[in-house]
């Protein structure tokens, strides 16, 4: 999303008060990628839409080559300085043209909350021509919402501030609504195009339209993708990395901060009154993998 790169956002504050993914994940993927799939490799593994690296950072320890792209150089450059004992080769490219990359030449490729702001055709083309035979593609992802388990009546708050056309709703692109939809559009890409394996998880059964939508998924017992335990001073530190709010407030830049009014929404909702308060929130997450279609016609 072109907001990554405007010099008004922030990518430090992306980098410190972004969620991180459980050291688990890595292994969540790995043994899918070796299921059933007796010629899986772990040569190369490439990030995309890397952000400031945050889930790069898991991968060096399991894959002999690590790469990682972003189309934000300004990204980037958090990534390198976050990065600097690690072997990972960041690379400035958008997940649409991965052309530094050869046909068949990657054995994981991984979308940590990114691929909702792609062009969904064609990074699925693009990614097919360079996973191997024997690859595997994990999208995954959390929506910012979930569900409060002590404050139930925070839920619909904090998604009326994200969604409402009166708050940050209409100031997102429609890759916003990609993700909220738990990636059912990528499901349906790459159902149609005879990807095997398509294996679509997501948690808590909170998604959006997911009980009318006709798209298998198995919902989980627990998170798999999210490790991200919060206060309301937290809470509202995430907020602050929407890249929405840049947009809004560049057209109402004398409102408050939209972040610390919902917060504070939520907090008298709540009844309330210490930012330190420790939080039981279900975050909605979703991880999407599948192997590349066997005939590459």
């Amino acid at each position: 999303m072109a907001t990554y790169s405007n010099p008004q956002y922030s990518a430090a504050n992306y980098q410190t008060n972004r969620p991180r993914y459980r050291e688990t994940l890595v292994d969540t993927i790995l043994a899918y990628h070796k299921r059933d799939n007796p010629g899986a490799e772990t040569n190369v593994a490439v990030d995309v839409a890397t952000g400031t690296g945050i889930f790069a950072r898991q991968l060096p320890a399991h894959f002999a080559k690590v790469m990682a792209t972003d189309i934000s150089g300004t990204m980037l450059e958090s990534a390198r300085a976050s990065s600097a004992s690690q072997a990972i080769e960041y690379v400035e490219s958008a997940a649409e043209d991965l052309s530094f990359l050869g046909d068949s030449s990657v054995d994981v490729m991984t979308v940590a909350t990114g691929a909702h702001w792609f062009d969904t055709e064609r990074f699925a083309a693009e990614a097919r021509r360079v996973l191997r035979p024997t690859g595997t593609l994990a999208i995954f992802g959390y929506t910012g919402f979930g569900h409060f388990v002590d404050y139930p009546q925070c839920d619909k708050i904090i998604k009326e501030f994200g969604l409402g056309d009166d708050r940050l709703g209409r100031f997102w692109d429609r890759g916003r609504e990609v993700l909220v939809n738990g990636y059912r559009e990528y499901h349906a890409i790459f159902t149609r195009d005879a990807w095997t394996h398509v294996t679509r998880n997501i948690y808590p059964n909170t998604i959006e339209g997911e009980s009318a939508a006709n798209v298998p998924a198995v919902v989980g017992s627990g998170p798999v993708v999210m490790d991200f335990q919060v206060t309301w001073r937290v809470l509202q530190d995430f907020l602050l990395t929407w890249s929405t709010l840049t947009l809004y407030h560049k057209e109402h830049p004398e409102r408050e901060n939209a972040a610390l009014a919902v917060v504070r929404e939520m907090m008298a909702a709540a009844g309330s009154a210490d930012m330190d308060e420790q939080l039981n929130v279900q975050w909605e997450e979703i991880l999407l993998m599948c192997r590349p279609p066997q005939s590459r016609n």
